[in-house]
């Protein structure tokens, strides 16, 4: 388990960067010059992030997703950790499509695909490649910012959704799921599941689950009946023994996989769960 930073700022999409919102799907340019590292970002609409220059990152419950210019990305709304990295010209840019809840329902029911199921139960980020449809439909977006009409750009929502859907059937059922309810608990166990071999803090772990840190501890408690601190420790190191057990490994090969960024403190957590260093347990068993 990292330390945790009480410094990072929270923002919030899309009113971050636009105070008036101009209607349930607009899209906007997006450039910077800056490298943004692990921001937590609370995205209160969904988004398209169609990439130009530079790479992202993504961090949701679900697990973390990287890409570049070649592609694109569908951000469901709820709360994850984004990095950015410029490209080698030293500019990020995007266009960025956001969508409202309400119309993203008005697209269900203007073509309802009554023979798809909605039972996604793990709202996730989806990484899309570029193609020359896309292309041609990022460059619309651009042709369209002057005209700023909101009826238009829901025209484009349905057509890109109605595209994506062509390609892949299965895309029905994550767009209608993303309208459910999901269990708490049972998505707090895969959220802490998932990142149980990452540098990540209790802080990120309680953000990713829309919870206080306060809250998410009182909740990690219950459910898994330690402090968060301590069943990882436990968890990491208990992975650590099996991994040890193949005499070809090292702990010099294995501290990084399992979320720590250095050899002794990962050799000083061994000892404090096991009794003896990693090196005295190969030698054990």
């Amino acid at each position: 388990m990292a330390t945790e930073n009480n410094t990072i700022q929270e923002m919030y999409l899309p009113q971050g960067l636009v105070p008036h919102i101009p209607g349930e799907v607009f899209a906007l340019p997006y450039r910077t010059g800056q490298v943004n590292q692990k921001a937590r970002i609370v995205l209160e609409w969904h988004l398209f992030n169609f990439l130009m220059e530079g790479e992202k990152s993504v961090s949701y419950a679900t697990g973390t997703q990287r890409l570049g210019a070649e592609g694109f990305f569908f951000l469901p709304a709820g709360n994850c950790l984004m990095s950015e990295k410029v490209a080698s010209n030293g500019n990020y840019s995007c266009m960025l499509l956001f969508v409202s809840q309400h119309a993203l329902h008005r697209f269900f029911q203007s073509y309802p695909f009554d023979d798809a199921a909605s039972d996604l139960t793990d709202p996730s980020p989806v990484a899309f490649l570029k193609d020359a449809y896309i292309a041609n439909f990022i460059t619309s977006l651009q042709l369209m910012q002057s005209a700023g009409n909101a009826a238009l750009y829901e025209l484009k929502l349905h057509e890109l959704l109605l595209y994506l859907i062509s390609k892949n059937k299965r895309l029905i059922t994550y767009f209608k799921g993303l309208c459910n309810e999901y269990d708490e608990e049972t998505q707090l166990r895969k959220i802490v599941n998932t990142h149980l071999e990452t540098a990540i803090t209790v802080e990120e772990l309680a953000f990713l689950c829309n919870m206080s840190v306060s809250t998410f501890k009182r909740k990690f408690a219950r459910i898994f009946g330690d402090s968060p601190k301590q069943w990882f420790l436990k968890m990491r190191m208990q992975k650590a023994a099996s991994m040890l057990k193949n005499k070809s490994l090292k702990a010099s090969e294995v501290y990084y996989d399992l979320g720590y960024e250095n050899l002794s403190s990962f050799v000083q957590s061994f000892k404090q769960v096991h009794g003896i260093t990693p090196k005295q347990y190969q030698l054990a068993n």
